[in-house]
C-alpha cells in the first residue's frame, strides 16, 4: 500500500508519498512497487515517482543523528572490520566533499557494513561474485562494480582506478572530488581487516550550488536534518534506495520492462500468489533479455503464495448477505473447502474456512475477519473440534473463497505449503533467482526450514527475505532476523492481524531492528498505489 491509488491515477495520494518517504526517514533499504506496477495504468511513472520521493527524502536524514544511533545500539566492542567500516561512513559526515565510497568486497560483507550505518553518498563496491553483485540490489546505497576475477595486491591499483572511472560515468561520484576507499582484495573479507584511505576521483571538481545539510538547520524528533536550499534546489541526488517492482499484466512487455529499469528498478518482483510456471518463465527470460541487452544490474524475487485461509464455496454459487448481529455456524472444513458449500437459510447461516486447526487455535472472544476485513465475526463459542458459533459484527454481502485473517491468534499452518515448495524447488532454484520472499513466517525455525530447501535444490546463493505479516511474527521477530538475510515489512496483512492504527509503530519498531543489525528491510505494500491510474502519487504517498 505504499503508491496504491497509481494503479488508476497518474498521481499518488497526498498520504501515499508521505508514506514512501517515511519509509526513507525509517531506514527502509528498498521500498516495494505491488500492484502498481503489476497492474497499474502507469507502471513506469509509478516507479519514477517512488524513485524521486526516496531520492529527496534521503537528503532529509540526518546522518550524524542516525550514525551514532546504530553506533550505540551496536554491542560492544565492534569487530575490526566494523570499526573501520563504521569510520568511513563517519568520515564522509565529518568531509561532506567525499563524493563517494569504493569498497572491496568479494562476498559482499564488507560493503554490507557500510550499508549499515547509512552513509549519504553512493557505495560502490567491487567484487568478482556475480552474486554478491546482484545482491547489492536490497542493501542501502549500494551499486555493484563486477570485475572478472578476485583482485591481488598487485592488480589492486589498477582495479581502484577503473573503479573509480566506473563512479564518475554512472554520476555515483563527482569528478576531483574526495573518494574514501576501502580496500584489501583478499577473498577472506570476514576475516581479513582492511585498508581505508582517500582518494580523489578522476576530472575536474566543478563545486555546488549547494552544500550538504548542516547540523545547525532545523533538526526534528524524525532524523531529519532538512534546509530551504533542499527544497527549492533542482539538483538532483544519487538515489541510494532501491525500487523493488511486481511484474504484472501491464509491465510484462520488453518495452515497458525496458521503461521500468530506466525510471530506477532494481529487483523484479514475481508474484507467485498467480500465474503458473509457464507464464513466470516467459516474463523471466524477457526481463533478463532486456537487462543483458541494457547491460543493467538487476536481481529477481520470487515471493510465495505461503499458507493462507480461506472461505469456502457457496450453494449455487451466490453470496450471502450477512448482518450485523445475526448468530453464525463456522466450520473448519481443512482441505475440502473447495468441496464445502455454506448456506444461509431462515433457521441457521453457516459457512466453511480451510483452516483445519480453527477450533483448536481460537478461543470465545477472538475475532475473525474475512475479505480483507470487511467483514468482522466475534466466536462466541467452541462447539467441537471442527465447528464454532460466533456473532457477525457488521452488515456485509460475502462471496466465495474469501481471505481470512484472525488477529492475536498463532496460526498452526506450515511456512511452506506444497506449492510453495514446488515454487521454490522448480521455479526459484531453477533459474537461480537471487532472492525469495517467504509469506508469513512466524519463527526462526520457519527461516532454517527454508533455507534448507534451498540448499538442497542448488538455491545456495537465494537469499531470503522474511515477511511478517502478523503478531506471531512480531512477537519473534528477533529470533526471525538472527537468521534471515533481509525483511519485508508486509504492512497489508499486517494492518489484518494487528490493529491498523499500530502498523506504522511496528514498521518503525522493526526497520530500526534491521538497521541496528545491519540486515536489509523492504517496506511494501500499496506504496504509490494511486499510480496504478495516475501519472503522479499522491502527497500522502510520498510522505
Amino acid at each position: 500500500q505504499m503508491l496504491e491509488s497509481m494503479c488508476t491515477n497518474p498521481l499518488p495520494t497526498r498520504a501515499e508519498m508521505t508514506d514512501v518517504a517515511n519509509a526513507v526517514f525509517d531506514g527502509a533499504d528498498a521500498t516495494m512497487l505491488s500492484g502498481e506496477t503489476a497492474n497499474g495504468a502507469f507502471p513506469d511513472k509509478a516507479v519514477a515517482t517512488m524513485a524521486a520521493i526516496v531520492r529527496n527524502a534521503e537528503e532529509g536524514v540526518n546522518r550524524t543523528q542516525v550514525w551514532n544511533f546504530i553506533r550505540d545500539f551496536t554491542p560492544a566492542p565492534v569487530s575490526s572490520i566494523e570499526a573501520v567500516t563504521s569510520c568511513a561512513a563517519k568520515v564522509c559526515i565529518d568531509i561532506p566533499e567525499i563524493s563517494c565510497i569504493v569498497c572491496f568486497s568479494r562476498g559482499g560483507f564488507r560493503g554490507n557494513l557500510v550499508s549499515k550505518y547509512r552513509p549519504a553518498v553512493p557505495i560502490v563496491v567491487v567484487t568478482s561474485s556475480a552474486a554478491s553483485a546482484v545482491h547489492t540490489n536490497a542493501e542501502y546505497g549500494q551499486y555493484a562494480y563486477l570485475i572478472s576475477e578476485p583482485g591481488t595486491p598487485e592488480t589492486e591499483s589498477g582495479i581502484l582506478a577503473d573503479a573509480l572511472k566506473f563512479a564518475v560515468d554512472e554520476g555515483l561520484a563527482k569528478p576531483g572530488t574526495p573518494v574514501a576507499v576501502i580496500s584489501g582484495t583478499s577473498a577472506r573479507d570476514k576475516r581479513t581487516i582492511p585498508k581505508f584511505g582517500l582518494t580523489r576521483a578522476p576530472g575536474v571538481y566543478v563545486p555546488p550550488v549547494i552544500g550538504r545539510v548542516s547540523e545547525t538547520k532545523t533538526t526534528s524528533l524524525r532524523a531529519t536534518a532538512v534546509s530551504l536550499d533542499e527544497i527549492l534546489s533542482p539538483v538532483h541526488p544519487v538515489r541510494k534506495t532501491k525500487i523493488v517492482c511486481t511484474m504484472g499484466p501491464q509491465c510484462w512487455g520488453e518495452e515497458t520492462v525496458a521503461k521500468l529499469l530506466d525510471a530506477g528498478m532494481t529487483t523484479a518482483r514475481f508474484n507467485f500468489s498467480h500465474g503458473d510456471h509457464a507464464g513466470h518463465q516467459e516474463v523471466l527470460d524477457r526481463v533478463r533479455k532486456v537487462v543483458k541487452e541494457k547491460g543493467a544490474n538487476v536481481a529477481v524475487l520470487l515471493d510465495t503464495k505461503g499458507p493462507e485461509i480461506r472461505t469456502a464455496m457457496l450453494k449455487d454459487h451466490e453470496p450471502i448477505v450477512l448482518e450485523a448481529g445475526q448468530p453464525i455456524t463456522v466450520e473448519a472444513v481443512g482441505d475440502k473447502y473447495t468441496e464445502f458449500e455454506g448456506y444461509k437459510t431462515d433457521e441457521e447461516t453457516r459457512i466453511g474456512l480451510s483452516y483445519a486447526r480453527l477450533c483448536q487455535s481460537v478461543h470465545a472472544g477472538n475475532t475473525i475477519l474475512i475479505a480483507d476485513g470487511s467483514i468482522s465475526i466475534r466466536v462466541d463459542s467452541i462447539e467441537s473440534d471442527t465447528v464454532l458459533k460466533g456473532t457477525v459484527m457488521n452488515t456485509k454481502k460475502l462471496g466465495e473463497r474469501k481471505n481470512c485473517n484472525l488477529p492475536g491468534v498463532k496460526v498452526d499452518i506450515p511456512v511452506l505449503t506444497a506449492k510453495d515448495i514446488d515454487d521454490v524447488q522448480n521455479f526459484c532454484c531453477k533459474n537461480k533467482m537471487d532472492f525469495v520472499a517467504v509469506s508469513f513466517v512466524q519463527t526462526g525455525e520457519d527461516v532454517k526450514y527454508v533455507r534448507e530447501i534451498l540448499d538442497e535444490n542448488g538455491g545456495e546463493n537465494v537469499q531470503i527475505i522474511c515477511k511478517i505479516e502478523n503478531e506471531e511474527g512480531m512477537r519473534n521477530f528477533d529470533d526471525i532476523l538472527k537468521y534471515t538475510d533481509g525483511i519485508m515489512v508486509a504492512r497489508g496483512d499486517l494492518g489484518m492481524e494487528i490493529p491498523s492504527e499500530k502498523v506504522c509503530l511496528a514498521q518503525k519498531l522493526m526497520m530500526t531492528k534491521c538497521n541496528i543489525a545491519g540486515k536489509f528491510v523492504i517496506c511494501a505494500t500499496q506504496m504509490l498505489e494511486s499510480m496504478c491510474t495516475n501519472p503522479l502519487p499522491t502527497r500522502a504517498e510520498m510522505t
